[in-house]
Parts: C-alpha cells; structure tokens; sequence
C-alpha cells in the first residue's frame, strides 16, 4: 500500500510544479485549481506514506544475548 503513496507522490510533485508554471499543461484552467489539487495530493500521500511506511527495527535486550554469547576458553597451563 505503501508504494501506491509513493508513486502518488512521485508523480504529483511535477504535475504540482507545471501547474504553477501553465495550469493547462496539467489539464486544469488556473493556478489556483492546480495548487489545490496537486498540493493537496502531495500533502495526503505524505501523510499517508508515514503512516503506512514500515517501522524501524527494535533494539533487542541483552537479557535475550545472554544465552546466546560464545563462551571464552582460556588455558592455564601449555599442552607440552
């Protein structure tokens, strides 16, 4: 679902800039109908990329490594 906001994004950005340039480059009559449309695009599928965008990974707990950990061998003494 994410890449469907991504590729919202991606493609209103430009149509956003267009449009300030020549609305009718982006198929509407003025500056301020195309503003509207493609910024408020812009700004919705920001908002929802963030939400639906995958979470960080958590740090996990020493007390989980604990059992996990290599034990050190030492030798005491040469074996000759």
């Amino acid at each position: 679902m994410s890449s469907l906001f991504v590729l919202t994004f991606m493609f209103s950005t430009p149509a956003f800039c267009l449009g300030l340039l020549n609305p009718q480059w982006v198929g509407l009559g003025t500056r301020k109908r195309a503003t509207a449309l493609y910024g408020g695009l812009m700004a919705v599928s920001f908002l929802l990329l963030g939400v639906t965008g995958s979470k960080p990974p958590q740090e996990v707990s020493s007390g989980l490594l604990a059992s996990t950990e290599l034990v050190e061998f030492r030798v005491s003494a040469p074996l000759c």
